[in-house]
């Protein structure tokens, strides 16, 4: 086996492998075995089909499979034994067709890569963010927040075509068609000389929505967190966006009664209506917190990212959406490249940071997690557990080994890296504590 890597820029290279006959051969005999003793074919007892038949038919499919295990197999050897600092999943740029099964021997296979650029990251006291924390719900979102609830729960009549009392759902979708968010638009709550766009519309329509026309939707109006809709907004490809309209609604808001208070919190758990605006504020302070936390490292990204320049192989990346989505064109591929270049630079840069500050999360710190998550999780669903470490140290391993457990233990593993970087991070710049109510907040956002 040969294993070449061509570094063609800091952000982009090619890694090629080349298969020797006994870098592989071995698994193909083991497969082709394993068919003979398996394979069911007519006027032959189960295992007793000749190898050579098995080989005729099921060899060059055989060899094809474990060309590309074996292939894989030593490309992420080679990429964690060497080091290299890649931020995609390889593309393999060898063609299929390119290789002759039953005469060629020898095969090479080519991935592209892309690289996270060694460079140094500026971070010190002159760069400055805002961590809020909030205190306090007013009454006005609150009464916003029993409107959006009065019209989730109210009588509702689906049209044909919208008119100025009707409500809208569908799709606001930004000006490169990449990014998108389901909200509800409220004919009645735009302003009055933008209404006529939105009026005699079916189902399936599309139409230009402006920032100015949703000016008085707020969030609960909308369907949406405030988070949700701020990041949209953010988005330098926001506006004009387009809505494209699932349902027209005409709707008669719930009153507000015990009726309304069961349906939303559960039977019996208010009485009254000042008890409900209790609840319904305090689920408004829990959802304002999240997002506070959320708008800190939006803000946090955004100040890192003017300080810290990353180039992106951008040609590779179209082309590993390309072939990692086919049925998309050309347009589509382009739009989602650059609605979403930011959030991967972003990632890059955590990274980086993770990669020069020795800050590489282990499996043994994933199992630590994972014991800790299915601990809380047991005491806050009062379940009985083993109390012993090992005990719980070995059900933490097996739920890991097993499928889902591979799915979770990638996402752990990036979410503890992701928190290592950022705590770093936040021990190098200027973090300014600000306290204050949720109504200050969405409007500082």
């Amino acid at each position: 086996m040969d294993i070449q890597f061509n570094k063609i820029n800091p952000n982009h290279g090619v890694i090629s492998i080349t298969l020797d006959e006994p870098d592989y051969k071995p698994f193909v005999q083991k497969q082709l075995k394993h068919y003979a003793q398996n394979v069911r074919l007519k006027g032959f007892r189960l295992g007793a089909v000749p190898a050579d038949l098995i080989k005729k038919m099921y060899g060059p499919s055989i060899l094809a499979q474990e060309l590309h295990k074996v292939a894989v197999a030593s490309l992420n050897d080679y990429i964690v034994q060497e080091r290299i600092p890649i931020f995609m999943e390889p593309l393999c740029i060898t063609p299929s067709k390119a290789m002759d099964l039953k005469n060629q021997h020898r095969f090479t296979f080519s991935y592209e890569v892309g690289l996270i650029e060694k460079r140094s990251i500026t971070l010190g006291p002159n760069i400055s963010i805002t961590d809020f924390e909030i205190d306090g719900v007013g009454s006005k979102l609150v009464d916003e927040f029993l409107e959006g609830l009065q019209i989730i729960h109210g009588q509702a009549v689906h049209l044909e075509e919208s008119a100025l009392d009707t409500m809208l759902y569908g799709t606001l979708t930004d000006s490169t068609g990449a990014v998108g968010l389901d909200i509800r638009i409220s004919i009645m709550h735009i302003l009055e000389h933008l209404r006529e766009a939105l009026v005699g519309l079916r189902v399936g329509h599309k139409v230009t929505v402006t920032e100015e026309m949703l000016k008085h939707h707020f969030s609960a109006l909308l369907g949406v967190g405030s988070g949700a809709f701020a990041a949209f907004r953010r988005h330098k490809s926001a506006w004009p966006a387009v809505f494209t309209i699932g349902s027209i609604v005409r709707v008669v808001p719930a009153p507000i009664e015990p009726a309304l208070f069961d349906r939303v919190l559960g039977q019996g758990v208010v009485g009254s209506k000042s008890d409900f605006r209790e609840a319904i504020a305090k689920i408004i302070l829990f959802d304002k917190r999240t997002e506070a936390r959320h708008a800190f490292y939006e803000d946090l990204r955004e100040e890192l990212c003017k300080h810290n320049v990353v180039d992106l192989p951008e040609a590779f990346l179209k082309r590993w959406l390309c072939m990692n989505n086919p049925e998309a064109t050309l347009k589509e591929v382009e739009a989602y490249y650059h609605a979403h270049a930011e959030s991967l630079k972003w990632e890059i840069l955590l990274s980086s940071i993770v990669r020069q500050n020795d800050l590489a999360v282990t499996p043994s710190d994933v199992v630590d997690e994972t014991k800790r998550a299915y601990i809380d999780y047991a005491g806050n669903n009062v379940l009985q557990i083993e109390a012993r470490d090992a005990a719980i140290h070995a059900g933490a391993l097996s739920f890991l080994q097993g499928s889902e457990g591979n799915k979770y233990y990638s996402k752990l593993h990036n979410q503890l890296s992701r928190d290592r970087a950022i705590n770093f991070i936040k021990e190098q710049i200027t973090v300014v504590t600000e306290t204050v109510t949720a109504e200050v907040f969405d409007a500082r956002r």
